[in-house]
């Protein structure tokens, strides 16, 4: 009978549209897992307070440049004028020396508070090929970094990416992780939404049918009975 089929063919979708849901609910505890853990270990560290990598955000695939930049002073808190250990503010430079011809201040990818401007403005980022290059060319005070984390210094000093990524650069990758993470998640959380939404819907047509395909029976049943 016709409301047979119908109700088969809505168990199938049923099947399918729970199966989605599960998924989608799914990924959902998982991203929430996996954000806990690691806002968790954000916030442990930040308990620490004061620390002035925490008023900048940073370009993700540049945090190792920046950590390479300033290391552990990223640790350190801004200050005021009478602060005996940190980041004073100091007005900028009248005239600021110029980085080598064509190398870009590592500030056009990263949002730093005024009190970072003096020391990132003389940083440039460059392709690891041409740092020991351009090192040369570098006036007092400034640096190179690339990408990867190597660093040239104006006074011949130079790390290369080798080395294990500062402590900073790995709290930058975790801010900036988390923060995809949380992306990730509001996004799964709207897909399991939908999915839950679809499904109720459904299995609400399904139950429906159910009953209409037992009372069509029952009525059969009964009107066999009354020959």
């Amino acid at each position: 009978m016709a409301a047979d089929d119908a109700r088969e063919a809505h168990q199938a979708r049923e099947a399918e549209a729970r199966a989605e849901r599960s998924s989608a609910e799914g990924e959902v505890k998982a991203l929430q897992a996996e954000v806990a853990a690691l806002a968790r270990l954000v916030d442990r560290d930040t308990a620490e307070g004061g620390q002035v990598m925490d008023l900048l955000t940073v370009r993700s695939g540049y945090e190792k440049a920046l950590g390479a930049a300033l290391a552990d002073d990223l640790r350190a808190p801004a200050i005021g004028d009478d602060g005996l250990s940190g980041w004073a503010s100091l007005p900028g430079y009248s005239a600021p020396q110029s980085l080598p011809e064509g190398v870009a201040a590592l500030t056009n990818f990263v949002s730093v508070p005024p009190v970072l401007v003096r020391r990132l403005g003389q940083v440039g980022l460059v392709d690891h090929k041409d740092g020991a290059r351009l090192q040369t060319e570098l006036l007092p005070g400034q640096r190179l970094v690339s990408s990867e984390g190597d660093l040239w210094r104006w006074d011949g000093f130079r790390t290369g990416s080798d080395d294990a990524p500062s402590a900073a650069a790995l709290r930058l990758e975790q801010l900036n992780r988390l923060e995809v993470l949380k992306q990730d998640l509001e996004r799964a959380t709207a897909q399991a939404d939908g999915a839950s939404r679809g499904h109720d819907h459904l299995k609400g047509e399904l139950d429906s049918l159910t009953s209409a395909v037992t009372g069509a029976r029952e009525n059969r049943r009964a009107a066999d009975h009354a020959l």
